[in-house]
């Protein structure tokens, strides 16, 4: 199709929806393009099994890759990824950075050896680098860089000092990770020469732990906040707290995070940069989103597997080709509709130009009527899924159900508790919005989960409305 549009993926790992802002000037330049979504949310608050929801356009109960470590998504998904339609339809795949659809946590393992398999999901062309701390015993494309430039032995030898804590980045930006996909992505679209639209996954593995970065803190210690809830709940102690490692204070180290987010909006606004001397911005799609957030010490939790704002909500701006921007008087333009990181399956396959299969086995919505500031159909309510628990959010209301712990374990009221300081659930007076949101979890479980052939279904229709 002649007006298919490049789409290029900003992926990031830990990244929370209030990182964005003055730190962050390249992606709140993009969002003054576009649109930013200020109820977005990830289908699962843990790396692979949302990554895995991401690229399928299916909860984690319909994939089946539930948890980290876990194996990879069956082959028949693999060939139905929303890379393998835009391969189809004509376009340039590539991905430069973290995937996490296969969990490599060996020792001594060389995961470019990989990179076929990972070609599988729908990828032409794949530059792969994992997490921090798993690139001191194995290698990657980042560490093979490293060895190159006679760099590899003192990372090794920094990190083994580094025991989570935040000590400098031995290097400058560019031999950092996250500054090493930057460049690759940077380099991809400086030397792109295909007649083939462009798909571009530019997965940073920051802000993920541990918060180190190049050259001195910048950000002041003392302007971060403190941390919300009460950090002896057993509530939430029973979660994991892996990160309870990190020795300094909790604005330290928030200080250290958003240096960190800060070293990818760098990044960012070079990659728009290399963009717009290609002539390449205004035909690109750029989505910008992360696979979860992170606690960063709210409700004493350093980690992820939660279903509070802070880690199940996610950012998510879009900007390029189809995207209304908001007008200039009043700055950006931020839409309240609750979206899910499942909805960037059918969108890109709409603005493609291909066909989604079997429609009926996915939730997800696009995004364009919305990208487009149309009236267009919006989810009632939105779902994340993390082991046994299960949680929705409506307008209002967000509810976290448990069979292991319990029943419902969380009920907030964000209209009038955004911060998510008094949980309802269980207390007199709240009994008719319980039941309520309990009913739309069991038929979005019994939609995900049932399906029978249509004459069967014709007849169960008939029955249920005569």
């Amino acid at each position: 199709m002649e007006d298919q549009p490049n789409i290029i993926l900003i992926l990031t790992d830990h990244f929370r929806r209030d990182s964005l802002g003055p730190s962050t000037p390249n992606l709140m330049s993009l969002a003054e393009r576009g649109v930013q979504f200020a109820n977005a949310y990830c289908a699962s608050p843990l790396c692979q099994p949302s990554r895995a929801s991401i690229i399928t356009g299916k909860f984690p109960s319909q994939h089946g890759i539930c948890g980290n470590q876990a194996d990879p998504i069956h082959p028949d998904l693999r060939s139905s990824t929303f890379m393998s339609h835009l391969q189809r339809a004509g376009y340039y795949t590539a991905l430069i950075g973290k995937h996490h659809y296969l969990d490599r946590f060996g020792i001594g393992m060389d995961v470019t050896n990989d990179d076929e398999q990972i070609k599988g999901y729908g990828f032409d062309s794949v530059i792969q680098v994992v997490d921090d701390d798993e690139n001191t015993h194995n290698d990657d494309a980042y560490t093979h860089h490293l060895r190159k430039k006679g760099l590899l032995e003192k990372f090794r030898e920094v990190f083994d000092e580094l025991a989570w804590e935040c000590k400098p980045h031995p290097f400058a930006e560019e031999d950092t990770p996250d500054g090493f996909s930057g460049d690759r992505a940077v380099g991809l679209i400086e030397t792109y020469d295909r007649a083939q639209p462009l798909y571009l996954n530019l997965s940073f593995i920051g802000p993920h732990p541990p918060y180190w970065h190049p050259g001195k803190l910048q950000h002041d210690p003392e302007a971060m906040p403190e941390p919300l809830g009460d950090p002896t709940d057993a509530a939430v102690q029973r979660g994991s707290v892996k990160y309870q490692a990190l020795s300094l204070s909790t604005r330290e180290n928030r200080a250290h995070y958003m240096d960190k987010c800060a070293l990818i909006d760098r990044w960012i606004g070079k990659l728009m940069e290399a963009l717009e001397k290609r002539r390449m911005l205004e035909s690109t799609l750029i989505v910008f989103a992360s696979d979860h957030g992170d606690n960063l010490g709210d409700f004493g939790i350093w980690d992820k597997r939660f279903f509070y704002e802070q880690s199940v909500g996610v950012p998510l701006i879009a900007a390029g080709p189809g995207v209304q921007g908001g007008d200039r008087r009043g700055g950006r333009r931020i839409s309240k509709a609750l979206v899910s990181l499942l909805d960037l399956y059918p969108t890109f396959l709409e603005l493609a130009g291909a066909a989604m299969r079997d429609e009926h086995t996915f939730w997800g919505r696009s995004l364009v009527q919305l990208f487009r500031a149309e009236a267009g159909t919006q989810h009632p309510a939105v779902f994340a899924e993390l082991a046994t628990s299960v949680m929705i959010r409506t307008g209002n209301w967000k509810l976290v159900f448990d069979p292991e712990q319990g029943g419902i374990t969380h009920l907030y009221n964000l209209a009038r508790d955004p911060r998510e300081l008094e949980n309802l659930a269980g207390l007199p007076g709240y009994e008719a919005v319980t039941s309520r949101l309990i009913e739309q979890v069991l038929a979005q479980r019994i939609r995900l989960s049932q399906y029978t052939h249509g004459k069967e279904e014709k007849r169960l229709q008939r029955l249920r409305i005569s």
